[in-house]
Parts: C-alpha cells; structure tokens; sequence
C-alpha cells in the first residue's frame, strides 16, 4: 500500500505543440575522448575553490552546507565514477568529514540535497555516520519537513521561508535523496512518499499548454508563480528520470510519473534552440541562452532514453546539447553561460536580469551532463546539417 493516497490527477488538456523531428548523423561531436577531458578539467576545476569565497549564488564556494554543493557533489561522484581513482571521492569524503565536524547540519529541503551523494557512499561501503545523518534526514523529509494542506511540500531553506509554496527545485534537493534512501535501506515508505511528491509537484507546477513546469506555485492564492523556467525543467527531468528507475514498473506511481516525464520532456524538446541550448525563459525567444538547463536535459535526454522512456531523438538532441557545452567549457573548466542562483521572481525580465556567474552547482550540472555521456556511449549522434 502507498503510504499516502496520490493526486488522481485530471488529464491535463494539453495544446498540440508538434516536436521537431531531428534526423540523427554518425558524426562523433563531442567524442568520448573529448567528454573524458571535459569532465577532468571541470572537476579539476569545481575541485580547486578560490581562496576568497563570497555567497555560492554566485561563485564556487564549498564552505557551506547548502543545495549548491550538494549538486556539486553528485556531480563529483558521477564523474569519479566513469573516470575511476579516488581523487573525486576523497574530495567528497573530506568536505563532509569538515563539515560534519562543524556541527549537524541545519534540516530544510535545500540542505537535503548533499545527503544524496552520502546515500550512495553508505550504500557502497556502509558508513555509520552517514547512515545516521541520511536516517534523520528522511525522517525530518517524512515528518517535519513543511507541507501544504494536500502534502506536497513547501520549498524550504535554512535562510529564507516560502509559506504554501511549491518551487521545482524541490524535487531534486530532497525528493530523489528521498528515494534513494528508501531503496538503499528497504524502506518503501520512503520511495512511496517520494513518488507522491512527484505526483503532486507536476499536479500543481505544470502548464496544460506547453507540458513544461512553471518555478513556483502559490497555493494561498492557488496561481502558478515566476516562469518556465530552464533550471527549474532541467531539476524535474533529472530527478524524475532517475526516481523512475529506483521505483521499477511494478510501482503503483511509475505509470502516472512516467507519463508526466514524457510530457515534460516534449515540451522541452519543442523549446530546443537551433544551437543545442535551451533558454533561461524556455518560452521566451529573447531569454538568452543558458547552460545549466542545457546540462540538465542533455542529462535527462540521455538518461530517458537508455531506461527506454523515450525514443532515440533524445539522444540526437542530448549529442547537440554536449556539443554547445563543450563550447561554453572554457580553457579553465569553467562552465560559462551559466545563470547565478535564482529565487522565483515576478516575471520574465526578472529571470532575463539574472547575471551569468560560475558555481558551485553550475559546475555540477555540467560534471552530471558530461558523465551522463560518457555511461550512455551514444556520443555519436548529432544533428544532421
């Protein structure tokens, strides 16, 4: 049984919006040997903090225990995982043995997100203080964490407090830990209240028309806030792809969240720009071009489609997305063209006023994007001219 009854969720009454058909090409752009490189000079890179840090909205900064390490850190793993060596995951173990060592960690859904890499560690080589922290974690998630009415959560950080509202980036921060956690320790009630908030997050965030995710929702007055935005659609189709392979088809939700996924990701691939990108205002065609929902889908794309969600024009797709962030990967590692934090603001030029910056979580997403490829093998497609 499901630990709490999901939204029977009306059929949305979605706006035919034809994706564009891509004929895929056997030409090897960015190759496997490139993405290799990518990803040692990215991590080299989010690995090598400057010594002066200030707030990690806008620059790399790994003295905190917030969301943007917690991607950095996924990131990290990943690509320590395709890569091999130790230098990847003796960065990990030493960040959390020093902030650990600063105290426990406040509790909120932001800073939930750096549990997800510990989750995998512990389940790798049991770990008894991370299993500690990971059980109080899931256990705040599963009782204290702040709900609307219904039990989506509220967005929630240590810093700032969004009453009855449900943001996107929830999903990723503590919604796909969550699921983890449960599978790593055979708990299903875990994996079945992170179902739910999957459910209920597309039940109130999505767009009938364009099948994307609006950032935020207000429930006190029941209205969609801030804008398709690109990270926002980059955080859901990552989390989902990856919830969807550790709940199996046997799930009672995996059908509902399936059908929500390909969904969204249509909508995505109906936004796609000529050059690979994807838009910061994904409706938006003067937004400009922004990396970290690039990273995002080429991630989701590639992940979809090797779990058989999606046919194999998301790979094409995916294989020109790489291309355009090998392109914005700087001589340095850094990931250009990259958004800085970004709150739900009241409008598009809000979004459109948001200032290119290199961060922790923008490093990550590019670190998650080039693993992706290199575990997927299918570099090979691209567009055809």
């Amino acid at each position: 049984m499901l630990a709490a009854p999901f939204f029977k969720q009306p059929k949305p009454s979605i706006i035919s919006m034809p994706t564009p058909m891509l004929t895929p090409t056997l030409t090897p752009m960015p190759t496997q040997t490139d993405i290799r490189a990518l990803l040692d000079k990215l991590g080299t890179r989010t690995m090598t903090p400057p010594p002066v840090v200030t707030h990690p909205d806008f620059m790399i900064n790994f003295a905190v225990w917030q969301w943007h390490q917690g991607v950095a850190l996924h990131g990290l793993y990943q690509a320590g995982k395709v890569l091999g060596g130790e230098r990847h995951r003796r960065f990990i173990t030493d960040w959390i043995a020093a902030r650990l060592g600063e105290g426990t960690p406040a509790k909120s859904i932001n800073t939930t997100a750096p549990l997800l890499t510990m989750a995998f560690l512990h389940e790798e080589n049991p770990n008894p203080v991370y299993e500690k922290h990971c059980r109080e974690f899931a256990a705040w998630c599963m009782k204290n964490a702040p709900r609307l009415p219904d039990g989506t959560y509220e967005h929630s950080c240590t810093e700032n407090v969004y009453p009855r509202q449900v943001w996107a980036d929830t999903l990723f921060m503590g919604g796909y830990f969550l699921a983890k956690w449960g599978r790593v320790t055979g708990d299903d009630t875990l994996v079945d209240e992170a179902a739910r908030q999957f459910l209920n997050h597309y039940h109130h965030l999505h767009d009938a028309r364009t099948r994307l995710i609006f950032h935020g929702y207000d429930d006190l007055r029941e209205k969609h806030i801030g804008v398709l935005w690109g990270r926002g659609n980059g955080w859901y189709a990552m989390a989902t792809a990856e919830v969807l392979a550790l709940l199996g088809k046997q799930h009672p939700a995996h059908a509902a969240m399936l059908a929500d996924l390909r969904a969204q990701l249509a909508g995505a691939a109906a936004t796609q720009d000529a050059s690979g990108g994807w838009r910061t205002v994904m409706d938006d065609a003067s937004s400009y071009l922004e990396a970290t929902c690039t990273a995002a889908f080429a991630c989701a794309f590639l992940r979809a489609a090797g779990l058989g969600y999606v046919d194999d024009g998301y790979r094409a797709r995916a294989a020109r997305a790489l291309e355009q962030l090998e392109a914005w990967t700087n001589d340095s590692g850094d990931l250009t063209h990259s958004s800085a934090g970004t709150p739900i603001k009241p409008d598009a030029a809000g979004y459109n006023a948001i200032p290119f910056a290199v961060t922790t979580f923008s490093q990550g997403l590019g670190l998650l994007a080039f693993a992706q490829a290199l575990k997927s093998g299918k570099q090979q497609m691209t567009f055809a001219p």
